[in-house]
């Protein structure tokens, strides 16, 4: 039987923290390998969470591109950067569409989707400054509640390492991840 992997991390960091620097002379030797232990520390407290972490980002950008293209599409005077932009979301929106069985992909297809969709999201940002005023002004305002959520997601993914010097408390990320034992994926009731 194999030991799991956050007993295979724990058992790392532990001998690091106690053979290791306990046997380092060096007072910069012992920072490296303590950055190393807390490294350990803090890949044993996600590793089990990243797949789940990124089917809800791939679930939320979905939901934001396609009510992104709802709302540039609506007005006719879309420059020639928003049409190339709206076409590339919607080509891999057939690679990649919402309520597929994205779960069922390789963890490697589901990162590159999700990258993928953060850059067609930044190349709709920066083509904001050739919308109408009301077509940019519905489009912030969709963006801003999502970068907000997004920066409170990856403040709680980095928890752990203690960096956060933000003074706002910031929830377990278990806390953002499920509800009721399950992952929650807002708009499907999970």
């Amino acid at each position: 039987m194999q030991p799991e992997i956050s007993q295979f991390l724990s058992g790392m960091k532990k001998a690091i923290e106690q053979v290791v620097i306990a046997n380092l002379t060096d007072r910069f030797a012992q920072e490296q390998a303590g950055m190393i232990a807390g490294t350990l520390g803090f890949l044993q407290t996600v590793q089990d969470k990243a797949f789940h972490y990124e089917l809800l980002e791939n679930h939320l950008y979905k939901q934001l591109l396609s009510d992104a293209v709802a709302i540039v599409t609506r007005d006719a005077t879309a420059s020639k950067v928003t049409a190339e932009g709206v076409a590339a979301i919607r080509a891999h929106q057939e690679v990649d569409p919402a309520g597929s069985a994205v779960h069922l992909k390789p963890f490697r297809f589901l990162r590159g989707s999700n990258e993928t969709m953060r850059e067609l999201l930044a190349t709709l940002i920066h083509a904001q400054d050739q919308f109408p005023a009301a077509v940019s002004t519905r489009f912030e305002a969709l963006l801003r509640p999502f970068f907000k959520d997004l920066q409170i997601r990856e403040r709680a993914w980095v928890k752990a390492l203690g960096f956060d010097n933000l003074t706002d408390p910031v929830p377990d990320l278990d806390a953002l991840l499920y509800r009721d034992g399950q992952l929650h994926l807002p708009g499907l009731g999970g």
